[in-house]
């Protein structure tokens, strides 16, 4: 016989007996009726680590920091070096020589031996160099530390560079280059760049064909001996270590590097532009417009930097700012829109609201922009307004920095830019001091509409009657050098 199941009736009246206690007590303590009466707690608290430091007699300075969490060890080592060193008629060195570093293996450890080691522990090696910055950083299981963590500072040390990687390095940054007008981003925010910085400038320089093809391996050679010195290296170690056991380990290695010579981070001066600028670029294959407007920035030690960034958030930083608000949202003009208010370390940064409009919106976006920059000086911010974006900013600071590993980071960043460690916390209450009147002040000062650099990435066909009413505009050629 099949046993059918049936399911059992539930009676109503023990359903309402089990709601009725739930009702009453929701009506003893009614909850808000708007989501504007909700109260939160605020609990704005950054975690901390305890940082080890030491440093060696040629120079390596190293801190470390426990966290057991997990069976893991991770190495980062800051190279105060960067493309800004490398002379002109060489650019892409610092690059190249990064790539090669770690794919061409050591004088004791070929290639294909270093790949395959690494591979069969699970573990990550990477050497990279930025503009005015490098790393290089060793990710792996705390068992194999003892095994990798020669290897990984015999790359930095002593790396084969092979004539045969070298070749083929050489062919993937050309690739890049063949490539590097595709985008229409990346064309925008390259050639911005250019334009506030000067174009032949050490900031605006860009590796081409003919440099690449000249290079040579006793060039990367050079290069190296004068940036992998001991006095140019911080090491960053956290994870699952014993600093009292891995110290002398860490001395043993890093004393093999030469002392050598600190990088002197000296940028030459930027001529910022006394007038408004126009620019354009042909990029036939897209049916939308890339605005970018501003002028050069400030420094990251400047008094004014928290104001500054609350002051960035409030006009660009996302669905809640004024740019996507009156921009986008409410007049419909862009697809996107961006900004920021950059403070470098060593030179200044750039300043820059951006969007991505309709073809036959360009100008209409444009002066758009420019109006929330004059509003923003004229008439201010409120308080609410400001107490969103300033919580927006320390709420997403926890977040930034909320593991052990980014502590550390945090603190390495500051280091490396020579600035008190304290430079965080008082960045945050800074920010927690930011008023009112300090924005409109911020924005007066900084923002001036006067001088703004104004480019346009788009359709020329689209753009042309819009092109004919700007005068003194200028096209930018971003044809590749044959």
């Amino acid at each position: 016989m099949i046993s059918r199941f049936r399911p059992r009736c539930f009676p109503w009246t023990l359903l309402v007996l089990a709601v009725l206690p739930i009702m009453a007590a929701c009506g003893a303590n009614p909850g808000p009726k708007s989501y504007s009466e909700l109260e939160f707690r605020s609990s704005l608290e950054w975690p901390e680590a305890e940082i080890e430091t030491f440093s060696l007699d040629n120079g390596v300075r190293f801190f470390l920091v426990e966290n057991h969490e997990l069976p893991l060890v991770q190495v980062t080592v800051s190279i105060r070096s960067g493309e800004f060193q490398v002379p002109e008629g060489q650019e892409g060195l610092a690059e190249l020589l990064a790539q090669v570093m770690r794919s061409g293996g050591t004088q004791q450890l070929p290639a294909d031996d270093l790949n395959t080691l690494l591979e069969d522990r699970a573990a990550q090696l990477n050497v990279s160099m930025g503009f005015d910055s490098g790393e290089a950083g060793l990710n792996v299981l705390r068992k194999d530390l003892e095994r990798l963590l020669p290897v990984f500072v015999d790359v930095l040390r002593d790396p084969a560079l092979p004539e045969e990687k070298i070749s083929l390095a050489k062919r993937q940054m050309m690739t890049d280059i063949a490539r590097r007008n595709d985008n229409q981003d990346e064309v925008g925010f390259r050639e911005f760049k250019r334009i506030l910085y000067g174009p032949d400038t050490v900031y605006g320089r860009l590796k081409e064909f003919s440099t690449l093809s000249r290079l040579s391996r006793d060039d990367l050679l050079r290069f190296h001996r004068k940036t992998f010195q001991g006095a140019n290296l911080m090491v960053g170690v956290t994870g699952d270590i014993q600093p009292e056991k891995l110290k002398p380990v860490l001395e043993e290695l890093f004393s093999a590097f030469e002392p050598g010579r600190r990088t002197a981070m000296d940028f030459p001066p930027v001529d910022k532009p006394e007038s408004q600028g126009w620019y354009f670029i042909d990029k036939p294959d897209v049916n939308q417009t890339m605005i970018l407007l501003g002028h050069d920035g400030d420094y990251r030690t400047n008094p004014d930097y928290p104001a500054l960034q609350v002051m960035n958030t409030l006009l660009s930083g996302g669905f809640s700012s004024r740019l996507f608000q009156n921009i986008r949202t409410r007049k419909g003009l862009a697809y996107s829109v961006f900004g920021n208010f950059g403070c470098n370390a060593f030179y200044p940064g750039m300043f820059f609201v951006g969007a991505k409009t309709k073809s036959a919106r360009t100008l209409e976006a444009v002066k758009a922009m420019k109006h929330e920059l004059a509003v923003l000086q004229k008439e201010g911010v409120g308080q609410e307004e400001l107490n969103q974006a300033r919580d927006q900013i320390l709420n997403s600071l926890v977040f930034r920095y909320d593991k052990p590993e980014e502590v550390l980071e945090r603190r390495l960043h500051y280091e490396y830019r020579d600035m008190d460690p304290d430079s965080f916390e008082e960045l945050v209450q800074g920010i927690r001091e930011v008023t009112p009147a300090d924005i409109q002040r911020v924005a007066q000062k900084y923002l001036d509409l006067d001088r703004l650099q104004i480019l346009l990435v788009g359709n020329r066909n689209e753009l042309r009657s819009q092109l004919r009413t700007i005068e003194d505009l200028q096209e930018i050629d971003i044809s590749l050098e044959q």
